[in-house]
């Protein structure tokens, strides 16, 4: 049996080692609430749209009783939600270099890739899609570049980066070790609840040496309380190409953290489970913290 479930994350086991982690009990939802009309990553993706179809007051063929029911319409990258592996294709040339006008690769496992033409069919993706991702159960750390920094909100594109994290790393007392997923709190969650377009159009959040430095350590899973874990602009996509496609390592975005950060909860037990979305690219999600 592989020692990986998907990409770099293991096998779901709820070991002795992660019950250990629980010393309260406390359990922190990390989800932010769905709203009509919230911020998306750009046009292309389309906002949370809920339209009720079936009312209590509509004429029931289930006496005595009643119910009720609705139509929601949005992207999978809408919201707190997971990245699929194969949500992010880097081009590259003949030679294996990063090029504008090259043939999209996918990550297919430690140093290999294959071509995501051929991974693609009228029904979605077919390779390493979102139905393929098992439940995740793992140590889970917060960074507070926030607070380490002495803010409450870094400022918009700001770029964490290494020294950012090795620094909340020390304040904490944090201990990193293998199979650790990783969020990192930059404070901009609150941009999301006033839907201030900032939230879009300069995010602040991980560079690729923060990336690098956190993959040497034993980071296995990122996310994040911004649109996409890393700074935009540069809109190139550096962080998720090297995470996903190159390292096999998936996004958490668009998380709420506050609730941690304000317990100086900074290690937990992380509960993820993706919905079973045959060949879609990524699923909403509600990360359970348990303390």
């Amino acid at each position: 049996m592989s020692s990986s479930a998907y990409g770099q994350l293991p096998l779901p086991r709820l070991t002795p080692e992660l019950l250990s982690l629980i010393k309260t009990g406390e359990v922190y939802s990390l989800g932010v609430d769905f709203e009509e009309g919230m911020l998306t990553p750009g046009a292309a993706m389309k906002s949370y749209s809920i339209a009720p179809h079936l009312r209590h007051s509509d004429p029931s063929t289930i006496d005595p009783a009643s119910a009720a029911a609705e139509t929601i319409r949005m992207s999978i990258h809408v919201g707190t939600h997971i990245d699929a592996l194969c949500h992010i294709a880097e081009k590259r040339d003949e030679a294996g270099n990063p090029d504008p006008d090259g043939t999209p690769y996918l990550y297919d496992g430690p140093g290999k890739s294959i071509p995501a033409s051929e991974c693609v069919s009228s029904a979605g993706q077919m390779h390493l899609s979102i139905e393929q991702m098992p439940p995740i159960v793992t140590r889970g750390v917060l960074l507070d570049v926030a607070a380490y920094k002495g803010v409450d909100m870094l400022p918009p594109a700001y770029q964490v980066n290494a020294d950012d994290i090795a620094g909340a790393i020390e304040a904490q007392g944090t201990v990193m070790s293998e199979n650790t997923a990783v969020l990192v709190r930059t404070g901009s969650i609150q941009l999301l609840r006033d839907s201030d377009p900032i939230y879009r159009d300069a995010q602040t959040g991980l560079n690729e040496e923060a990336a690098r430095y956190l993959v040497e350590r034993g980071m296995n899973l990122v996310g994040a309380d911004n649109m996409a874990v890393e700074a935009m602009p540069p809109y190139d996509h550096s962080v998720h190409r090297f995470l996903l496609v190159h390292s096999g390592i998936t996004h958490v975005e668009n998380l709420n953290l506050d609730d941690l950060a304000a317990a100086n909860c900074y290690e937990f037990l992380l509960i993820i489970a993706p919905l079973k979305l045959k060949g879609a690219t990524g699923s909403w999600v509600n990360p359970i913290a348990i303390a």
